[in-house]
C-alpha cells in the first residue's frame, strides 16, 4: 500500500510512505531433542536418534499429593492449556540429562567406530550401547568406507551374542566376498592392521510394554471422535507399532491422528455409540517406580519455583518477615536419591 502526504517541505518535495503488509509465517511445531540428521542409514533410511519424551502423563500427576498440594486438578488451567504437557517433558529431559541416557521405548541408530575387523583371525567385539537395556537388535552392518555388510543377527548360527540387561552385544565381525552386495571393498589384509570398521546398530531398547487389542474409551459422546486409553496404559511410545481397529477392521492412519502423550486417538469422522474402537500400541507407563517418582518431583518442584518464586531470588523481605529460599529444598537431593542406579557414568564411545 502506497500513501502520499500532502505535507510539503522545503525544496518543494513530495512525501511518499510505503507501507508493506506482514507477512504471513507458518508456525513450526518443535520435537524436544530432534535432530534432522543428513546421513543416510545402511536401510537408505535417515539416522534415528533417541529424543525426549514424557515418563508420566499429567493424569497420573493430577493423582499424586504433590498435584493435590498444588491444587492441581483436571479443571486447573495448567492442566486444560496443555501447559502441564510441556512441564512434564521438561522435567523428563531433565531425567535424561542427569543419567546421560533415554530410558523411553524407542527404535534408533547408533555408530561405533575404532576397532579391527579381522577376517583373518576372527575376535569376539564387544559393543556398549548407548542406551540400556535394550529390547531387540533390529540390524548390525559393519560399514567399511561407503560400502555396508550385513551382519546375520536372526538366525540360529548368528555371530550375534545378546546381553540386553546390560546394554551390550558381542559379534564376530568377519568380513568376506560372501558378505551382502560386493562384500570387503578393500584388500582383507588392509582390514586385518588399520581400524576402518564402523558398526551400525538399530536396536529398540526401553522399558516400555507392548500391548495388543486395548479398548478404548470414548471421551467425547456428543461427537464419539475421541478415544482413549485406560489410565495407567496412556503413554504411547512415539515411534512404536500403532495399530487401531474399528469393530475388529484396522483403520487406515490417515483417518486418526494421535495424542502419544495422553494416549487419545481422535478420528476425522464420527464414530456410532455401538462402534468398539480397540488398538495394539506400546506403552511407557511401565517405566520403573524410581523414574516416575522423580519425574513428579522435578514436575511438582518446577511448578511450585514457578508460583511461589518465578524470579528465582534467594530472599524476600517485607518489613519484618524474612523468607530465605536459597538451595535449601529436597526435591534434588531426594531426585538424586531416586536415579542414582540409573546414571551412566562411563565415558561414552564412539
Amino acid at each position: 500500500m502506497t500513501l502520499e502526504s500532502n505535507f510539503q517541505p522545503l525544496f518543494g518535495l513530495k512525501i511518499t510512505i510505503t507501507i508493506k503488509k506482514p507477512i504471513k509465517t507458518k508456525m513450526v511445531t518443535l520435537q524436544s531433542g530432534h535432530i534432522e540428521t543428513n546421513t543416510n542409514t545402511p536401510s537408505g533410511l535417515k539416522k534415528k536418534v533417541a529424543v525426549d519424551r514424557p515418563y508420566i502423563t499429567k493424569d497420573l500427576f493430577i493423582s499424586t499429593i504433590e498435584a493435590q498440594g498444588l491444587g492441581i486438578d483436571a479443571t486447573s488451567p495448567i492442566y486444560l492449556s496443555g501447559e502441564l504437557d510441556k512441564v512434564i517433558l521438561r522435567a523428563s529431559a531433565w531425567i535424561n540429562r542427569i543419567c546421560r541416557r533415554y530410558m523411553h521405548t524407542q527404535t534408533i541408530d547408533e555408530t561405533k567406530t575404532g576397532f579391527f575387523v579381522r577376517p583373518f583371525n576372527p575376535q569376539l567385539v564387544t559393543v556398549v550401547l548407548a542406551n540400556p537395556p535394550y529390547q531387540k537388535i533390529n540390524r548390525i552392518t559393519i560399514q567399511v568406507l561407503k560400502w555396508f555388510i550385513d551382519i546375520d543377527v536372526n538366525s540360529s548360527s548368528s555371530y550375534l551374542q545378546d546381553f540386553p540387561d546390560f546394554g551390550y552385544y558381542k559379534i564376530v565381525p568377519m568380513l568376506s566376498t560372501s558378505g551382502t552386495g560386493a562384500g570387503s571393498p578393500i584388500p582383507a589384509a588392509i582390514l586385518d592392521h588399520v581400524m576402518l570398521g564402523v558398526i551400525w546398530t538399530n536396536y529398540t531398547f526401553g522399558y516400555g510394554t507392548p500391548l495388543t487389542a486395548q479398548t478404548l474409551t470414548c471421551t467425547d459422546t456428543g461427537t464419539y471422535k475421541n478415544y482413549q486409553a485406560i489410565i495407567g496404559n496412556r503413554l504411547f511410545a512415539f515411534d512404536q507399532t500403532l495399530n487401531v481397529y474399528k469393530n475388529g477392521t484396522l483403520q487406515a492412519p490417515n483417518t486418526y491422528t494421535v495424542d502419544f502423550a495422553n494416549g487419545i486417538i481422535t478420528f476425522s469422522s464420527a464414530k456410532l455409540i455401538t462402534d468398539i474402537i480397540t488398538a495394539d500400541f506400546t506403552t511407557d507407563e511401565s517405566i520403573p517406580a524410581d523414574i516416575a517418582e522423580a519425574c513428579i518431583l522435578l514436575v511438582a518442584h518446577m511448578i511450585g519455583q514457578a508460583t511461589a518464586n518465578p524470579l528465582g531470588v534467594s530472599s524476600l523481605s517485607l518489613n519484618t518477615v524474612n523468607i530465605s529460599w536459597g538451595d535449601k529444598s529436597s526435591v534434588k537431593s531426594r531426585v538424586m536419591e531416586l536415579l542414582e542406579s540409573y546414571i551412566v557414568r562411563l565415558p561414552k564411545i564412539i
